[in-house]
């Protein structure tokens, strides 16, 4: 295996047939602080694998050409969005055969994300994680500490994780509800990242949010009172020593929750939307070329239907997406046989961002944040990096 690494974080897993689970039940007035995924994943949907299976296969992988050094645009970046969507990463995309981003979805969670992150360090590879905000809790909050200071890429999976929130039939409530699902995640990073103690976090959750960190909130309440809850965070950040706009980390990946209208029968209408919400949140779609199979009914613990697509999607290049409680054996196993194949290079979101667009992940984060109609809490790119003397440093702006 051949690695691409950068500076500050992370590689990313590129993926194909399934998605996220069809996990759209309210939560509970006094829900559990954190899913349990291997319960949670039980009611996969069918027609929503078969969806997300038939939008992979619109994509045909050719040759793309790496970016060079000298064509990278920095801090200023040129790039236009995707001829098919929003500016990101999706089925239909080219992409070189045997560059990899891999990819990881639903975390953080207690049990299974430390074990997917001990693989990662021990075959020295480097992925995208795209958290659920309801996740990130007293409990978990190391994890997302862990992941930066492992160098790997954080990215928003919506906080709720419904699949169902694009409905094409009240388009102004579609769009801040998903832009409210993403802006409380970035903001569950950066208090996950600041956290000095469990009892710290829940402290920061209290004051940011106004809500009991024991109990999940609700997408209702998060639509009504997210942007409250930004100002009151930026706040929090300054009084910690993050002032100027600046904050712990800049997220500039989205994935929605099953692929979301980009996967389903919305078509246009609802594609339209999300990238209307992605324009306000100043954050790149990522979609995949290829993923595991871990959500597939029937087959989520057959361990050679999953190591086999693993293989098979590796090889084809892209990125591929996984879930943190994929079976443990068949990961270890895949990520071996990723580690020694000489055809397979594990590449960076960074990489695939500069090879796409020619543009530098900070410049283009910037151009996008830029671009936030009537932004309320930024991105934080084009800053310079926060490093507050009471305060560790953890990846903050690239």
């Amino acid at each position: 295996m051949k690695t691409t690494t950068r500076p500050a974080f992370a590689a990313l897993i590129l993926t194909l047939a399934t998605g996220c689970h069809a996990v759209s039940t309210p939560a509970p007035a006094a829900a559990p602080r954190v899913v349990h995924a291997e319960h949670e994943h039980e009611d996969l949907a069918a027609q929503l694998v078969a969806s997300e299976m038939a939008a992979a296969r619109e994509g045909t992988p050719l040759p793309l050409p790496s970016a060079q050094p000298g064509q990278l645009v920095q801090p200023g970046c040129s790039a236009a969005p995707a001829q098919k969507g929003f500016y990101g990463f999706y089925a239909n995309d080219a992409w070189a055969q045997g560059r990899v981003v891999l990819t990881f979805d639903d975390g953080p969670h207690p049990k299974f994300t430390p074990r997917v992150l001990d693989l990662l360090a021990e075959k020295k590879m480097k992925a995208t994680f795209f958290v659920v905000g309801r996740n990130i809790s007293r409990d978990t909050y190391p994890l997302i500490q862990r992941m930066v200071a492992d160098g790997h890429t954080l990215g928003s999976h919506s906080y709720s994780h419904d699949v169902l929130m694009t409905k094409v039939a009240t388009p102004a409530d579609t769009v801040e509800t998903i832009r409210s699902q993403h802006e409380v995640t970035t903001i569950l990073i950066d208090i996950a990242l600041v956290a000095k103690s469990a009892d710290d976090f829940d402290a920061l959750f209290r004051s940011t949010f106004e809500h009991e960190p024991a109990t999940w909130m609700t997408a209702t309440g998060i639509k009504k009172t997210w942007r409250s809850a930004a100002t009151r965070h930026e706040a929090n950040l300054k009084a910690r020593g993050f002032d100027g706009g600046v904050r712990p980390y800049a997220v500039l990946y989205s994935r929605p929750p099953g692929g979301g209208p980009y996967v389903e029968q919305d078509g246009g209408a609802g594609i339209k939307l999300y990238d209307e919400a992605l324009t306000k949140l100043g954050m790149m779609n990522v979609m995949w070329h290829g993923a595991s199979g871990d959500t597939v009914p029937d087959k989520r613990s057959d361990f050679a239907f999953l190591t086999k697509n693993m293989e098979k999607y590796a090889k084809q290049g892209g990125v591929l997406l996984i879930h943190d409680y994929m079976r443990p054996d068949a990961l270890e196993v895949s990520l071996a046989k990723i580690d020694v194949d000489p055809h397979v290079e594990v590449m960076s979101m960074e990489d695939a961002v500069r090879t796409k667009y020619a543009c530098s992940v900070g410049g283009l984060g910037q151009k996008l944040d830029d671009r936030g109609m009537d932004a309320i809490l930024r991105r934080g790119f084009g800053l310079p990096p926060a490093r507050p003397a009471s305060e560790p440093s953890f990846a903050l702006s690239r």
